[in-house]
Protein backbone atom coordinates (compact mmCIF):
# COMPACT_ATOMS: atom_id res chain seq x y z
CA UNK A 1 0.00 0.00 0.00
CA UNK A 2 1.45 3.32 -0.95
CA UNK A 3 1.41 5.76 1.88
CA UNK A 4 2.58 9.84 1.26
CA UNK A 5 4.77 11.16 3.72
CA UNK A 6 3.49 14.80 4.99
CA UNK A 7 4.89 17.60 3.43
CA UNK A 8 4.12 21.54 3.03
CA UNK A 9 3.91 22.81 -0.49
CA UNK A 10 2.87 25.69 -2.18
CA UNK A 11 1.44 25.10 -5.61
CA UNK A 12 0.28 28.19 -7.82
CA UNK A 13 -1.80 27.48 -10.59
CA UNK A 14 -1.26 29.06 -14.11
CA UNK A 15 -4.15 31.08 -15.86
CA UNK A 16 -5.93 29.74 -18.66
CA UNK A 17 -4.05 27.99 -21.46
CA UNK A 18 -0.98 26.84 -19.34
CA UNK A 19 -1.32 22.98 -19.02
CA UNK A 20 1.97 23.16 -16.85
CA UNK A 21 -0.31 24.49 -14.32
CA UNK A 22 1.28 24.07 -10.80
CA UNK A 23 5.32 25.28 -9.24
CA UNK A 24 6.35 23.56 -6.41
CA UNK A 25 8.73 24.84 -3.85
CA UNK A 26 10.65 24.64 -0.49
CA UNK A 27 7.75 23.85 2.60
CA UNK A 28 8.32 26.98 5.30
CA UNK A 29 7.82 24.44 7.91
CA UNK A 30 9.70 20.83 6.67
CA UNK A 31 10.24 17.66 9.09
CA UNK A 32 12.32 17.52 11.73
CA UNK A 33 15.94 15.78 10.71
CA UNK A 34 15.59 13.31 13.56
CA UNK A 35 12.18 11.76 15.12
CA UNK A 36 11.80 10.00 18.28
CA UNK A 37 12.42 6.72 17.50
CA UNK A 38 9.65 5.24 19.17
CA UNK A 39 7.26 7.23 16.78
CA UNK A 40 5.78 5.03 14.61
CA UNK A 41 4.29 6.60 11.31
CA UNK A 42 0.48 5.99 11.54
CA UNK A 43 -0.83 4.34 8.30
CA UNK A 44 -4.32 4.73 7.54
CA UNK A 45 -6.73 1.99 7.20
CA UNK A 46 -8.75 2.29 3.96
CA UNK A 47 -12.43 0.88 3.81
CA UNK A 48 -12.91 -2.34 1.63
CA UNK A 49 -14.86 -1.86 -1.54
CA UNK A 50 -17.46 -3.57 -2.61
CA UNK A 51 -17.72 -2.87 -6.63
CA UNK A 52 -21.60 -2.90 -7.17
CA UNK A 53 -23.45 -0.07 -9.15
CA UNK A 54 -24.25 0.85 -12.79
CA UNK A 55 -20.71 1.01 -14.72
CA UNK A 56 -19.86 1.37 -18.49
CA UNK A 57 -20.38 -0.73 -21.66
CA UNK A 58 -19.08 -0.82 -24.92
CA UNK A 59 -23.04 -0.01 -25.98
CA UNK A 60 -23.17 2.93 -23.69
CA UNK A 61 -20.37 4.87 -25.45
CA UNK A 62 -20.91 3.14 -28.91
CA UNK A 63 -20.19 6.70 -31.52
CA UNK A 64 -17.88 8.42 -29.00
CA UNK A 65 -14.13 8.63 -28.99
CA UNK A 66 -12.10 7.72 -25.71
CA UNK A 67 -9.66 11.17 -25.41
CA UNK A 68 -8.48 10.41 -22.02
CA UNK A 69 -9.08 7.66 -18.81
CA UNK A 70 -7.43 7.23 -15.51
CA UNK A 71 -8.31 4.00 -14.33
CA UNK A 72 -6.13 4.90 -11.03
CA UNK A 73 -3.39 2.11 -11.43
CA UNK A 74 -0.44 4.14 -11.43
CA UNK A 75 -0.15 6.66 -9.43
CA UNK A 76 -1.53 10.48 -9.82
CA UNK A 77 0.64 11.83 -12.58
CA UNK A 78 -1.92 12.54 -14.91
CA UNK A 79 -3.31 15.37 -12.08
CA UNK A 80 -1.82 18.07 -9.80
CA UNK A 81 -2.77 17.90 -6.22
CA UNK A 82 -3.85 21.24 -4.35
CA UNK A 83 -2.05 21.67 -1.25
CA UNK A 84 -3.39 24.14 1.25
CA UNK A 85 -7.25 26.02 2.25
CA UNK A 86 -10.05 26.71 -0.14
CA UNK A 87 -12.51 28.84 -0.46
CA UNK A 88 -16.14 29.27 0.00
CA UNK A 89 -15.83 29.21 3.65
CA UNK A 90 -14.65 25.21 3.61
CA UNK A 91 -12.86 23.97 7.06
CA UNK A 92 -10.49 21.69 5.81
CA UNK A 93 -6.87 21.95 4.52
CA UNK A 94 -5.94 20.06 1.33
CA UNK A 95 -3.01 17.39 1.58
CA UNK A 96 -1.45 15.49 -0.43
CA UNK A 97 -1.30 12.68 2.22
CA UNK A 98 -4.87 12.55 2.35
CA UNK A 99 -5.05 10.71 -1.71
CA UNK A 100 -4.66 6.93 -1.85
CA UNK A 101 -4.33 4.92 -5.26
CA UNK A 102 -4.94 1.67 -4.70
CA UNK A 103 -6.42 -1.81 -5.75
CA UNK A 104 -7.95 0.45 -9.29
CA UNK A 105 -9.40 2.78 -6.54
CA UNK A 106 -8.82 6.57 -5.59
CA UNK A 107 -9.65 7.37 -2.17
CA UNK A 108 -9.50 11.50 -0.88
CA UNK A 109 -9.63 10.45 2.57
CA UNK A 110 -11.30 13.67 5.11
CA UNK A 111 -10.58 13.60 8.61
CA UNK A 112 -10.62 15.61 11.86
CA UNK A 113 -7.10 16.71 12.86
CA UNK A 114 -5.59 19.59 13.58
CA UNK A 115 -3.02 20.69 10.85
CA UNK A 116 -1.30 23.81 10.03
CA UNK A 117 -1.37 25.12 6.23
CA UNK A 118 -1.39 28.02 3.80
CA UNK A 119 -4.64 29.46 3.46
CA UNK A 120 -5.14 29.26 -0.34
CA UNK A 121 -2.16 27.96 -2.62
CA UNK A 122 -2.14 31.82 -3.39
CA UNK A 123 -2.09 32.85 0.13
CA UNK A 124 1.30 31.74 1.93
CA UNK A 125 0.08 32.94 5.27
CA UNK A 126 -0.26 29.94 7.73
CA UNK A 127 -3.48 29.09 9.09
CA UNK A 128 -5.08 26.24 11.35
CA UNK A 129 -7.49 23.58 10.12
CA UNK A 130 -9.54 21.28 11.77
CA UNK A 131 -9.88 18.94 9.27
CA UNK A 132 -7.68 17.42 6.30
CA UNK A 133 -8.83 16.58 2.62
CA UNK A 134 -8.01 15.71 -0.75
CA UNK A 135 -7.95 17.78 -3.64
CA UNK A 136 -6.95 17.13 -8.17
CA UNK A 137 -7.22 18.72 -10.85
CA UNK A 138 -5.97 17.30 -14.22
CA UNK A 139 -2.99 18.48 -15.84
CA UNK A 140 -4.25 18.93 -19.14
CA UNK A 141 -7.40 21.51 -20.36
CA UNK A 142 -10.45 20.72 -22.28
CA UNK A 143 -12.11 22.89 -24.83
CA UNK A 144 -14.96 21.61 -27.17
CA UNK A 145 -14.26 24.07 -29.51
CA UNK A 146 -11.24 22.50 -30.36
CA UNK A 147 -11.74 18.78 -29.52
CA UNK A 148 -15.78 18.63 -30.08
CA UNK A 149 -18.16 17.48 -28.25
CA UNK A 150 -16.94 16.11 -24.94
CA UNK A 151 -18.61 13.54 -22.68
CA UNK A 152 -16.60 14.10 -19.25
CA UNK A 153 -17.53 11.42 -17.10
CA UNK A 154 -16.66 9.27 -13.72
CA UNK A 155 -17.23 6.31 -11.29
CA UNK A 156 -17.79 7.27 -8.05
CA UNK A 157 -19.05 6.37 -4.44
CA UNK A 158 -20.09 8.85 -2.46
CA UNK A 159 -19.57 9.22 1.39
CA UNK A 160 -22.52 9.66 3.83
CA UNK A 161 -22.01 12.12 6.33
CA UNK A 162 -22.57 15.95 7.89
CA UNK A 163 -20.81 18.70 6.60
CA UNK A 164 -19.32 16.49 3.86
CA UNK A 165 -19.29 17.92 0.39
CA UNK A 166 -17.63 15.69 -2.18
CA UNK A 167 -17.51 17.06 -5.89
CA UNK A 168 -16.55 16.43 -9.56
CA UNK A 169 -16.46 19.10 -11.58
CA UNK A 170 -14.55 21.15 -14.21
CA UNK A 171 -13.33 25.13 -14.00
CA UNK A 172 -10.77 27.46 -15.80
CA UNK A 173 -8.21 29.98 -14.43
CA UNK A 174 -8.92 33.06 -13.78
CA UNK A 175 -12.36 32.06 -12.70
CA UNK A 176 -14.48 32.27 -13.72
CA UNK A 177 -13.84 33.89 -17.28
CA UNK A 178 -13.33 30.26 -17.86
CA UNK A 179 -16.50 29.14 -16.39
CA UNK A 180 -17.29 26.61 -13.99
CA UNK A 181 -19.65 23.44 -14.64
CA UNK A 182 -20.83 21.26 -11.41
CA UNK A 183 -21.22 18.20 -12.50
CA UNK A 184 -22.15 17.00 -9.48
CA UNK A 185 -22.01 18.51 -6.06
CA UNK A 186 -23.26 16.48 -2.94
CA UNK A 187 -24.56 16.71 0.64
CA UNK A 188 -23.59 13.79 2.55
CA UNK A 189 -26.41 14.73 5.14
CA UNK A 190 -28.91 14.55 1.93
CA UNK A 191 -28.01 10.86 0.58
CA UNK A 192 -30.35 11.05 -2.44
CA UNK A 193 -30.06 14.53 -3.76
CA UNK A 194 -27.22 15.67 -5.68
CA UNK A 195 -26.32 19.47 -7.35
CA UNK A 196 -25.65 20.54 -10.50
CA UNK A 197 -24.97 24.14 -11.43
CA UNK A 198 -22.52 26.54 -13.60
CA UNK A 199 -20.74 29.69 -13.69
CA UNK A 200 -19.49 32.33 -16.00
CA UNK A 201 -18.07 35.83 -15.64
CA UNK A 202 -16.43 38.35 -17.96
CA UNK A 203 -14.05 39.35 -15.07
CA UNK A 204 -11.78 37.71 -12.02
CA UNK A 205 -14.08 36.95 -9.20
CA UNK A 206 -17.26 38.55 -11.11
CA UNK A 207 -19.88 35.61 -11.96
CA UNK A 208 -22.76 36.90 -13.99
CA UNK A 209 -25.02 33.85 -13.54
CA UNK A 210 -27.42 33.61 -11.11
CA UNK A 211 -27.17 30.57 -9.33
CA UNK A 212 -30.91 31.17 -7.80
CA UNK A 213 -31.42 30.16 -11.67
CA UNK A 214 -29.14 27.36 -12.38
CA UNK A 215 -28.65 25.44 -9.86
CA UNK A 216 -30.48 22.60 -9.67
CA UNK A 217 -30.83 19.72 -6.75
CA UNK A 218 -32.16 16.21 -8.37
CA UNK A 219 -33.52 13.69 -5.82
CA UNK A 220 -32.37 10.38 -7.19
CA UNK A 221 -34.90 8.42 -5.07
CA UNK A 222 -32.17 6.56 -4.13
CA UNK A 223 -29.56 6.53 -1.46
CA UNK A 224 -26.29 7.76 -3.82
CA UNK A 225 -24.05 6.65 -1.28
CA UNK A 226 -25.18 2.83 -0.82
CA UNK A 227 -23.06 1.98 -4.04
CA UNK A 228 -20.91 3.30 -6.98
CA UNK A 229 -22.62 5.52 -10.06
CA UNK A 230 -21.58 6.96 -12.82
CA UNK A 231 -21.92 10.55 -13.12
CA UNK A 232 -21.36 12.50 -16.69
CA UNK A 233 -21.26 15.84 -18.37
CA UNK A 234 -21.97 16.21 -21.99
CA UNK A 235 -20.42 19.77 -23.16
CA UNK A 236 -21.48 21.24 -26.46
CA UNK A 237 -22.07 24.59 -28.01
CA UNK A 238 -25.31 24.69 -27.18
CA UNK A 239 -25.99 22.52 -24.31
CA UNK A 240 -24.56 21.06 -21.12
CA UNK A 241 -26.42 17.79 -20.34
CA UNK A 242 -26.10 16.07 -16.93
CA UNK A 243 -26.00 12.88 -16.98
CA UNK A 244 -27.03 10.03 -13.78
CA UNK A 245 -26.24 6.31 -14.61
CA UNK A 246 -26.57 7.03 -18.33
CA UNK A 247 -30.17 8.88 -18.14
CA UNK A 248 -30.31 12.95 -18.82
CA UNK A 249 -31.17 14.70 -15.80
CA UNK A 250 -30.46 18.36 -16.65
CA UNK A 251 -30.44 20.11 -19.73
CA UNK A 252 -28.83 23.49 -19.59
CA UNK A 253 -29.78 24.45 -23.14
CA UNK A 254 -28.82 27.91 -24.53
CA UNK A 255 -32.12 29.11 -25.52
CA UNK A 256 -33.23 28.78 -21.40
CA UNK A 257 -29.66 29.59 -20.00
CA UNK A 258 -27.73 32.43 -21.06
CA UNK A 259 -24.07 31.96 -21.59
CA UNK A 260 -23.64 28.43 -22.37
CA UNK A 261 -22.29 29.31 -25.87
CA UNK A 262 -19.83 31.56 -24.49
CA UNK A 263 -18.31 28.49 -22.36
CA UNK A 264 -18.09 26.43 -25.60
CA UNK A 265 -14.68 27.79 -26.44
CA UNK A 266 -13.17 27.60 -22.77
CA UNK A 267 -10.64 25.65 -21.56
CA UNK A 268 -11.05 23.44 -17.91
CA UNK A 269 -9.82 21.36 -15.73
CA UNK A 270 -11.29 18.29 -14.40
CA UNK A 271 -11.15 18.44 -10.81
CA UNK A 272 -12.51 15.68 -7.75
CA UNK A 273 -12.57 16.94 -4.28
CA UNK A 274 -13.76 16.23 -1.42
CA UNK A 275 -14.12 19.53 0.98
CA UNK A 276 -15.92 20.02 4.68
CA UNK A 277 -18.20 22.22 5.95
CA UNK A 278 -18.75 25.98 4.44
CA UNK A 279 -20.69 28.42 1.98
CA UNK A 280 -22.50 25.24 0.10
CA UNK A 281 -24.26 24.62 3.45
CA UNK A 282 -25.29 28.36 4.44
CA UNK A 283 -28.63 28.41 6.59
CA UNK A 284 -28.62 24.78 7.69
CA UNK A 285 -26.95 25.13 10.84
CA UNK A 286 -23.93 22.56 10.61
CA UNK A 287 -22.90 21.78 14.04
CA UNK A 288 -19.40 20.76 13.53
CA UNK A 289 -19.31 18.23 15.94
CA UNK A 290 -21.96 16.07 14.11
CA UNK A 291 -19.04 15.94 10.89
CA UNK A 292 -17.39 12.62 10.63
CA UNK A 293 -14.25 11.99 12.26
CA UNK A 294 -12.86 10.06 9.01
CA UNK A 295 -14.75 9.45 5.23
CA UNK A 296 -13.63 8.75 2.06
CA UNK A 297 -14.58 9.54 -1.89
CA UNK A 298 -14.11 6.81 -3.49
CA UNK A 299 -13.85 7.04 -7.30
CA UNK A 300 -13.63 4.29 -9.81
CA UNK A 301 -12.62 5.99 -12.84
CA UNK A 302 -12.57 8.86 -14.93
CA UNK A 303 -12.74 9.36 -18.59
CA UNK A 304 -12.87 11.56 -21.24
CA UNK A 305 -14.49 10.84 -24.37
CA UNK A 306 -15.49 13.35 -27.83
CA UNK A 307 -17.68 13.30 -30.70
Amino acid sequence: MKYISFLLTLIFLACSGSNDGLTTIEPVNPEPESQDPLEEEMETELPEVSNVGFDFTATDVEGWELLWEDNFDAGLSEWNIWNGGAFNEELQLYQEENLFVEEGYLFIEQQRESASGFVTPFDPTLKSFEFTSGRIETKDLYNPSLQGTLRIAARIKLPAGEGLWPAFWSYGDPWPTQGEIDIVEFRGSRTNEHVTNFFYGNEANTPITDSSFTTHTHDSGTDLTAEFHVYELVWSRNNLIILLDGVEIKNFDNSTYLYIDDLFNKNEKVVLNMAVGGAFFNGMNINVADIPDQSFLIVDWVKIYKQ
